[in-house]
């Protein structure tokens, strides 16, 4: 029965106005009390803890061009569920990253009230 657990990796890439899912099937080599060995079609051997399968991951190491991805590894059964936590982890990062902007763009209207001149006598 544990050869017969089927792995995905489910992720999601940004990119401006452009949405895209894909749900790869990942094969299971070997399998552990702690973790998964399993390998894309093509591609290196990975393993995966038991702990971090069904787990998002951000894999946005910074933020440029309007881009954003995320990803998770879980069972085939699990996939909608992925998604949704998928959706849900970009949703935040999105208002995080708005917040901050409000904040700069705060700090930036503040200076234009405040403008300060050199050599002012004032």
């Amino acid at each position: 029965m544990n050869n017969q657990i089927k792995i995905v990796k489910v992720s999601a890439e940004i990119e401006k106005d452009e949405f895209d899912f894909k749900v790869s099937p990942w094969r299971l080599l070997l399998e552990t009390n702690r973790y998964y060995e399993i390998k894309p079609e093509l591609g290196p051997v990975k393993r995966i803890y038991k702990e971090k399968l069904n787990t998002v991951t951000d894999e946005t190491k910074s933020y440029a061009d309007g881009f954003l991805s995320c990803s998770a590894f879980c069972i085939e059964d699990r996939v909608n569920e992925m998604q949704l936590e998928i959706l849900h982890k970009l949703q935040l990062k999105i208002n995080a990253f708005r917040d901050e902007l409000q904040l700069n763009q705060k700090a930036i209207e503040q200076q234009k009230l405040l403008p300060k001149i050199e050599g002012s006598t004032e």
